[in-house]
């Protein structure tokens, strides 16, 4: 059986290239050999299929800079090729006059950048962490390829720097979006509707960068219209258009603020040509906004010597976590019982108990299991769902499935590129890119449009986007009453007074439990003490 992991994140650090350092999903999938279903489970799950047109055949020369040519990059990115020449900017507005500019080649990623590839940088410790208000889906399998939103234009650039790239300009961000011949939107010239975009709150908030391939451009590229706004690299001027250089325009020297373009998820109908332009201040973070890279030179990284094979189709089954809390007031405690519908389930980890006692020790992985906990914690407990893939492990071209480890390892055929992200070493001698001892099979991810998920011992392999569950995840904040104060728990024999008055006569105390404060004439319910 596989097991996903839905604490992807974590396991998304620096070798998050495992599954598609360049050339690696380029050509098409190998077959390993047949084998009986297996299960695997289920981590986030990306997206659906990539795009119509398929990943070129790896051609150690280098990828064919024409359109519709689509090349696999180092953090599970796909390039589109933009060949240069010439196309029509603008759409006469005061800020965007009708011209003719010249381009030269470039690639530039066929989607906004996700969440999950942007933890890679993150983990590398090459970029900071979104603002969590901003994107509170960051840390959520589900939202794995949601935009990385909640970023600044800084957070933006580091991220397309370590990638060995760059934010586009103007220029590249709207030719890419409208091709060589001006259209309208991406998908052409017809008014915009919730097929081909998310826009004018159809969803009501980010959705996976792959979700409409309707929309998709001249060129392949996703999401160029709606779902988050992109940072580019320009400053903006209003007037810079009106005298631009006719050749790569870089946008001005300097200014107050950066140029944005795309469209939200909450933009109306209007807002969405790709034409338009927009700006705001570079330390400006929002939760519909985002970025993509353009690359110059998509074979600039070497392959990675071990990779993630991929599994199609299959079904998953989740374990059904639980916490329940049990105060006792005057005791000073808060007893805490987890619950798993899949006991025995090996997968599952309980976490933040670690001041708190154990009254009655339990196997690993059975439950129920109790906790007395006399101190403030938060209670987690998480697990892994099981994927029953239907069919067998797939390598990508140029990689062939070790069976013992599960993992896809690179034929030594020869690569063009020589460097790699941090935290990984070229080996000359099988021209590809190795991590240090275990953190390959530990940390990989797969290629936008998949998920990731795990053949035990810990062999990772990735699934269909559809295959993602729901984490079975669940906390609670546990808080600790003063006993002194409190007003939960019984006093064994105590009295509570009709309507919280004592009889005349008498005053209210805890004769049982000297802890308790008492009361003159008024009880303070529901604390359960005597009248005397």
């Amino acid at each position: 059986m596989k097991h996903l992991r839905f604490n992807f994140y974590a396991g998304m650090t620096l070798l998050i290239m495992s599954s598609l350092a360049c050339g690696l999903f380029a050509a098409p999938l190998t077959e390993a050999p047949v084998e009986p279903p297996t299960t695997a489970t289920l981590i986030p799950a990306p997206i659906e299929a990539a795009v119509a047109p398929t990943l070129v055949t790896v051609d150690l020369s280098g990828p064919p800079m024409e359109v519709g040519s689509l090349f696999p990059y180092v953090d599970g990115s796909v390039l589109v090729a933009v060949p240069g020449g010439t196309f029509t900017m603008g759409h006469g507005g005061s800020d965007n006059p009708i011209h003719t500019v010249t381009l030269s080649d470039f690639w530039i990623y066929q989607s906004k950048v996700t969440n999950q590839q942007y933890a890679l940088c993150v983990n590398a410790g090459k970029c900071k962490t979104p603002d969590l208000i901003d994107n509170i889906g960051y840390t959520d399998v589900m939202h794995a390829n949601d935009p990385a939103a909640g970023v600044n234009w800084d957070q933006a650039s580091s991220y397309c720097s370590f990638v060995h790239g760059a934010l586009p300009t103007e220029a590249q961000w709207e030719k890419t979006a409208r091709g060589p011949d001006g259209n309208l939107y991406p998908w052409g010239d017809h008014a915009p509707t919730c097929d081909y975009l998310n826009f004018n709150n159809c969803v009501g908030k980010t959705t996976d960068v792959t979700k409409y391939l309707q929309g998709q451009s001249y060129y392949h590229a996703l999401d160029m219209e709606g779902n988050a706004f992109e940072w580019v690299a320009d400053w903006y001027s209003a007037l810079y258009y009106k005298s631009s250089p006719p050749q790569n325009p870089l946008g001005p020297d300097i200014g107050l603020l950066r140029s944005i373009r795309s469209a939200g998820y909450k933009s109306k109908a209007e807002e969405t040509p790709a034409s338009t332009r927009r700006s705001d201040l570079p330390k400006s973070h929002r939760r519909d906004l985002g970025f993509r890279c353009v690359v110059v030179d998509p074979t600039y990284f070497a392959p990675l010597c071990q990779s993630i094979g991929s599994s199609d189709g299959g079904s998953s089954d989740c374990p059904k976590v639980g916490i329940g809390l049990t105060p006792k007031c005057q005791a000073g405690i808060v007893t805490v019982t987890f619950t798993d519908d899949h006991s025995p389930d090996p997968n599952a980890k309980v976490d933040g108990m670690a001041s708190c006692s154990k009254p009655v020790p339990v196997m690993q992985g059975v439950f129920p299991q109790t906790y007395d906990c006399s101190s403030g914690t938060t209670a987690i407990i998480e697990s892994k769902c099981t994927y029953t893939a239907s069919g067998p492990v797939q390598c990508a071209a140029h990689y062939n499935l070790n069976k013992s480890t599960g993992m896809c390892e690179w034929d030594r055929s020869g690569s063009i590129g020589n460097q790699c992200l941090p935290g990984f070493a070229y080996d000359s001698s099988k021209q590809c890119c190795t991590a240090p001892s275990g953190i390959a099979a530990s940390y990989p991810i797969c290629p936008t449009g998949q998920t990731l998920g795990y053949v035990p011992p810990g062999n990772p392999v990735c699934v269909p986007n559809s295959q993602a569950q729901k984490q079975p995840y669940h906390s609670e904040l546990i808080q600790i009453q003063d006993p002194a104060t409190c007003t939960g728990g019984g006093n064994p024999g105590g009295v509570t007074p009709t309507g919280g008055q004592c009889p005349a006569g008498q005053k209210y105390v805890c004769v049982q439990n000297p802890a308790c404060r008492p009361s003159t004439t008024v009880c303070t319910l529901p604390q359960v003490c005597s009248c005397q």
